[in-house]
């Protein structure tokens, strides 16, 4: 077969694999597409940035840019089948360029580099956290095809031995300046890329470098300057909510948010985090189970092959061919460096899921015989596809089946007719409803992963212009067979909501129901290949709006909120090391209990029966902080040294 050829077959294979997958995995429904994905891009096109408030929590401020295309094609009534098997094509791209950084990496003496390069693009995407989400609106496999693009444009021109060309650099930094502009968690790719390039030996380093940064200043400028001026302009801080406690906009409480769900606690940890990758257990490096044999594997290996590759030879056709490969294991290494030190999530880091292979098959094309080395990463494809298969689930959240609207939502006459103010306080805001509610509505999210104060200027003008059209927005409200939500959902809504001078009225509710529509033929046909794990129930997805009446906060319960954030206070003066600055809302917790949820720390300060804990959000244990009783005296003296250092979980 010849090698134009080859390639076009692979340009065919690898999207309609991907294709393949996506349509077994079923729709996808995850989390942050409920969240925000399809607001914020709704925002945008539609104005709402000063409309409404926290509507999807801090998400709601995001650069909105990435999020578009999706929205754009959900919007415009295309079939879900087709969306999803669009965005997986484009998704699959990666691996397409897995397999071509393979080839420009690997020396061309190497015995059957062909198939060591298709191999390592087999392993890239044999990555549990990439095959849960092609087909999805997440922007992370998306993103990973301007990463690893920028990532080849600069191996190839390491390759050359003739004066390299600034031009091509700045291609690649315009690259790498799209994907942090879009999402910022991937500037960490930006440093290492440049640390890269002048580790790489390549002649007038010093040029590429510049020319690099020069790219990704201009592309980050193009596609996020705007959004971060139109911030700066509304709410005195360019990346509004985030490091607020260095811009200090008043819309909001001076902290800053951490990434701490998977960050490593600990040098140590940090270390073993390949070895511990390879856990079934969820909540490793990412939100589920997510087995990842492929990190070990190049801890294993990267030794040797490294000490292999210094010490061969030199000469100038040698080093020539080195720089590639150079280049890459230097970015790699880098790279997953940040990515452990700001968050080790791992959606934010898709580009290293996928990197993983080409690097595994480089270091043992270098380590092992080359026989050895082809088995080896044979035998070790089919045993990390193995571990996906019996440990990770195919979706986020929830894998739906198909139909032909991505939304099927069915809504009533009112909620198109009356605009309103709508208000949420679940952490889930569910504002993927609001391209479809009255264009004059406004939203809030006034309890979540960030909490609005009663009181605040926006929040008092919102209810304002709505006057006594104020409702509230949730799944708990669902309607029973009377029409009227749960006595207790009411009880649990009315808890919050009377602090800011409402209640619920159970006799003015509507629900916005899901309505599966999948019985066309495009669906029925895409259906016959979904999991059977695949289904969505309608009590999952309706959400529920009730009217919400004037209420008088009750004197005692206002007195009792004021005490308990005395002693919240007191205990984040106090204890230094445990809450490193932040601060929250007091709120209700539960009938006699009170909270604070923290947004930096991923982490809720709760009373029990007198007592108190620091809760964190994604992990089966808590950390005990006393009784009530003995911080009124001061720090209890055995918290003196937590207080004083800090703790890990």
């Amino acid at each position: 077969m010849s090698l134009r050829l080859r390639f076009v077959s692979l340009a065919l294979a690898v999207p309609g694999a991907a294709v393949l997958w996506t349509l077994h995995a079923g729709k996808d429904l995850n989390w942050d597409l409920l969240h925000y994905h399809l607001y914020v891009a709704h925002a945008h096109v539609a104005g709402r940035l000063e409309q409404d408030f926290f509507a999807a929590s801090a998400q709601s401020y995001l650069n909105p840019i990435g999020h578009l295309p999706f929205y754009a094609a959900v919007m415009a009534g295309w079939h879900s089948v087709l969306v999803a098997a669009l965005f997986a094509a484009f998704h699959s791209v990666s691996v397409l360029l897995l397999y071509r950084i393979g080839l420009v990496v690997l020396a061309p003496e190497i015995a059957r580099r062909r198939l060591l390069a298709g191999l390592g693009a087999a392993l890239g995407a044999a990555s549990a956290v990439f095959l849960a989400s092609l087909g999805t609106s997440f922007l992370d496999p998306l993103l990973a095809p301007t990463v690893l693009g920028a990532l080849l444009v600069l191996a190839i021109e390491a390759r050359r031995s003739a004066q390299t060309r600034p031009s091509v650099a700045f291609a690649a930094g315009a690259l790498l300046g799209t994907a942090a502009a879009l999402k910022y968690t991937n500037l960490v790719f930006l440093p290492a890329a440049l640390a890269a390039v002048a580790a790489s030996g390549v002649r007038g380093a010093g040029r590429l470098c510049a020319a690099l940064a020069g790219g990704a200043a201009v592309s980050f400028a193009a596609l996020a300057g705007s959004h971060l001026v139109h911030l700066w302009r509304e709410y005195a801080n360019p990346v509004f909510p985030l490091f607020n406690a260095w811009f200090r906009s008043p819309d909001f409480a001076p902290i800053n948010f951490g990434a701490e769900r998977f960050r490593p606690q600990t040098t140590a940890d940090a270390l073993l985090l390949p070895l511990r990758m390879a856990s079934p257990e969820s909540l490793v490096y990412t939100e589920m189970s997510a087995p990842d044999l492929r990190f070990a594997t190049v801890v294993v290996l990267g030794a040797v092959a490294l000490g292999r590759l210094a010490r061969r030879p030199g000469g100038a056709q040698t080093n020539e061919a080195r720089r590639p490969a150079r280049l890459l294991l230097v970015f790699f290494a880098l790279s997953f460096v940040a990515w452990v030190a700001t968050s080790a999530n791992g959606r934010y880091g898709i580009p290293l899921l996928l990197l993983v292979g080409p690097v595994v098959a480089l270091v043992a094309a270098h380590a092992l015989p080359a026989a050895a080395a082809r088995v080896g990463l044979a035998v070790l494809l089919v045993a990390q596809a193995s571990a996906i298969a019996l440990a990770a689930p195919a979706r986020w959240y929830i894998a739906d089946r198909w139909s032909a609207r991505w939304f099927p939502y069915e809504l009533p006459e009112r909620a198109l007719r009356e605009p309103a103010l709508y208000v949420s306080i679940e952490t889930l805001a569910m504002s993927t409803v609001v391209p479809w509610l009255h264009p004059a509505s406004s939203f809030v999210n006034l309890r979540g992963q960030v909490s609005v104060p009663h009181g605040a200027p926006r929040l008092e003008r919102l209810v304002a212009q709505h006057r006594n059209r104020v409702r509230a927005l949730g799944r708990a409200l669902r309607l029973g067979p009377d029409g009227r939500p749960r006595a207790e959902a009411v009880e649990t809504y009315d808890l919050t909501l009377t602090r800011y001078g409402f209640r619920v009225d159970p006799e003015d509710c509507f629900g916005i129901a899901w309505k599966p529509d999948g019985q066309d033929t495009l669906s029925s046909l895409a259906n016959r290949i979904v999991g059977r794990f695949a289904g969505a129930r309608e009590l999952h997805l309706t959400v529920t709006s009730c009217a919400l009446r004037r209420a008088t906060p009750d004197p005692s319960e206002t007195e009792a909120e004021q005490r308990a954030s005395a002693l919240f206070d007191r205990i984040e003066r106090l204890c230094p090391g445990v809450f490193r600055g932040q601060t929250a809302l007091t709120e209700r917790f539960g009938r006699e209990e009170w909270s604070r949820s923290y947004a930096g720390l991923e982490a809720r300060l709760e009373t029990r029966a007198g007592r108190l804990a620091l809760v964190p959000y994604f992990r089966l244990t808590h950390l005990p902080l006393g009784t009530i009783e003995a911080w009124e005296r001061g720090v209890p003296p055995e918290l003196e040294r937590v207080c004083r250092k800090g703790f890990r979980w």
